[in-house]
């Protein structure tokens, strides 16, 4: 088998900016797995007590209460569904607010989000 490519980062050259965005990156991506095996274990658990009786679960209004956090509603007043881009534009608006190295800090965060 012939030797694996070389990367083509080099670590000795990486900006501040670079290096906070692939910590972030992988810090984000570890942390919403962890949150998704959270909640899946939640619910993988009401459905059980569900199954046997011992709950009664009224998903009904927990979908409204998702939709009343994270649904937005438009000019004409009909309700958006939240996208992956719209997540994403968020968390860089947020994660660089105030931060000079905004580009470099995006293509670590890419980076972080990809290797993590």
């Amino acid at each position: 088998l012939p030797p694996p490519p070389s990367s083509s980062v080099s670590i000795y050259e990486l900006s501040f900016g670079t290096m906070a965005g692939l910590c972030a990156g992988v810090f984000i991506k570890k942390g919403a797995k962890a949150a998704a095996f959270l909640l899946g274990g939640i619910f993988v658990l009401l459905q059980y007590f569900v199954s046997f009786s011992v709950v009664k679960v009224d998903w009904e209004a927990m979908a409204t209460k998702f939709e009343q956090m994270f649904y937005s509603t438009d000019a004409t007043g009909q309700k958006k569904t939240p996208t992956i881009y719209g997540l994403f534009r968020w968390m860089v608006d947020f994660l660089t607010a105030d931060f000079q190295p905004r580009a470099s800090f995006v293509a670590g965060l890419m980076l972080g989000l990809r290797i993590g």
